[in-house]
């Protein structure tokens, strides 16, 4: 199991679940730098957690399917979602996330794509 595999399980509970939004912000390093599809870099934990917050709290739930492989750069994974927002609307997306890991097995930066 590698640290994204980790992300994900914890990204489905954090929806409901304080403590897991607080592991998942952990998975990452202090300095760490997400990029979001179609948005602008996000940089330190504290406004990771920000994101993260922002984005669980706008969804009922969500469920998540995902396939992670070692690069040479770290981990990427492809995944997709089926899930139901706030506003009862019905969503499924699909995409890549890019990870760099460093030597302490944190997430160091995070690129999200979503596919068209």
């Amino acid at each position: 199991m590698t640290v994204l595999d980790t992300y994900f399980e914890l990204s489905d509970r954090a929806i409901q679940d304080e403590s897991a939004l607080q592991e998942l912000v952990d998975l990452f390093a202090d300095d760490a730098e997400i990029l979001p599809s179609g948005a602008g870099k996000v940089k330190g934990k504290a406004n990771i957690e920000q994101l993260y917050r922002r984005f669980f709290n706008t969804y009922e739930g969500v469920q998540r399917v995902w396939q992670t492989r070692r690069t040479e750069q770290g981990i990427e994974a492809t995944w997709a979602i089926a899930g139901k927002k706030n506003s009862g609307e019905i969503f499924s997306i699909r995409g890549t996330h890019i990870a760099e890991i460093n030597e302490h097995g944190k997430i160091e930066s995070l690129e999200v794509q979503v596919a068209p």
